[in-house]
């Protein structure tokens, strides 16, 4: 079943009147130290594991647009710090590179859209803006033209056909809400393998319908802004398996026993987060109808593949807690409370370091490649 633009901002809107802990977006540069900019390496390394397969399909996107004078590229979540403007980069490169070989004139013009919540600090971002210059020589010369787009990519952003080459690269994971249904989810953040109890199948089905009606709203807003032949490139954490694994969920799991201290805060407290499964996706992009498959890779991502040294181990738990915390830490703090939000991340870090004594780090990661029908 195809959802129309007007059908998914009813679909939002409904989720907003419904309630539920929102994503307010990662820690801004005031926080320092704790800033997304500064833990965002593991993001980095996530976009590095699909940047061949972007590159590859920009080149072909360029080339199926060999008579249009721009070429207009989309970052959905792009957030701010080194990583802002990495994707687009990547894109633009490719393109550029792609004509150079065929040897064949390059867009006069690249149209860079930036996207994320109207709280990124944008202005952050076009200070790098020179990471993007496009080189010229004396045969063609192409203009970047940037600009940044506010909103949720739950919504509409974009005017009606007007995009080429949309990536987005861990953000997907974020849901518009928390589910409703979720509640109580004791002593749970998210959803948890521990048991195969009424009680867990219940979170599990709220949190599937959630990621479900998001993704299938999310891909009709798209239908409307993507031109035919345009695609879709997405990267964003998931899961191997329908029934989630220990190890899908430990992140979540060790940060709802860091904050234990006060259970009731813990219980009425969902993530608004969700991997899914191949299944689930293929459903979704299956029910929204206007997207095709080209290629549906999982991945693994990891700071590192082998801890032998205590040093070690407390180096991957300080950086994983850290990058949690900037990502994080704007839906705890007031839920809470931000004074406490010190001493949870410490308990954190000691949890995440026990678990690494055992376990390994890995992160699995779907790429997605979509191609508008």
């Amino acid at each position: 079943m195809m959802h129309s633009a007007a059908g998914a901002m009813e679909l939002l809107a409904a989720s907003q009147e419904a309630g539920g802990v929102v994503v307010v977006g990662m820690n801004s540069g005031d926080a320092g130290e704790l800033s997304y900019a500064n833990n965002s390496d593991m993001q980095r390394t996530i976009a590095a594991a699909t940047r061949k397969e972007r590159q590859e399909m920009a080149a072909a996107v360029r080339r199926g647009r060999r008579q249009a004078r721009a070429i207009a590229i989309a970052d959905l979540g792009c957030a701010t710090g080194p990583n802002a403007l990495l994707m687009a980069g990547d894109a633009v490169e490719a393109m550029l590179g792609d004509a150079e070989r065929q040897q064949e004139a390059a867009p006069a013009e690249f149209h860079v859209f930036l996207n994320d919540l109207p709280s990124n600090d944008f202005n952050s971002v076009f200070r790098q803006k020179q990471k993007l210059v496009v080189p010229s020589n004396n045969a063609n010369s192409s203009r970047c033209l940037v600009s940044a787009w506010p909103g949720s990519f739950y919504g509409r952003v974009f005017p009606a056909d007007s995009l080429d080459y949309v990536v987005s690269s861990s953000s997907l994971h974020f849901l518009s809400r928390a589910p409703a249904d979720a509640a109580p989810n004791e002593g749970r953040m998210y959803v948890s393998a521990s048991s195969s109890s009424s009680s867990s199948s219940r979170v599990l089905h709220a949190y599937r319908a959630q990621f479900q009606a998001d993704f299938r709203l999310f891909l009709s807003c798209r239908a409307e802004e993507v031109r035919r032949g345009g695609v879709l490139l997405l990267t964003f954490v998931a899961r191997r398996e329908a029934v989630p694994s220990p190890h899908d969920c430990h992140l979540w799991d060790l940060l709802a026993e860091a904050a234990a201290d006060d259970r009731r805060l813990v219980d009425s407290f969902d993530a608004p987060f969700y991997g899914p499964c191949p299944e689930e996706l293929r459903e979704a992009i299956r029910e929204e109808g206007s997207f095709q498959v080209t290629r549906m890779e999982l991945f693994e991502v990891s700071r590192s593949r082998s801890c032998q040294f205590q040093a070690d181990l407390d180096q991957l738990a300080a950086q994983t807690s850290s990058t949690i915390r900037a990502v994080v830490e704007p839906m705890l703090g007031p839920h809470f409370g931000w004074d406490a939000m010190d001493a949870l991340f410490r308990r954190y870090t000691h949890l995440l370091h026990n678990y690494y004594r055992h376990n390994n780090d890995q992160l699995t990661n779907v790429f997605l490649a979509l191609h508008k029908i």
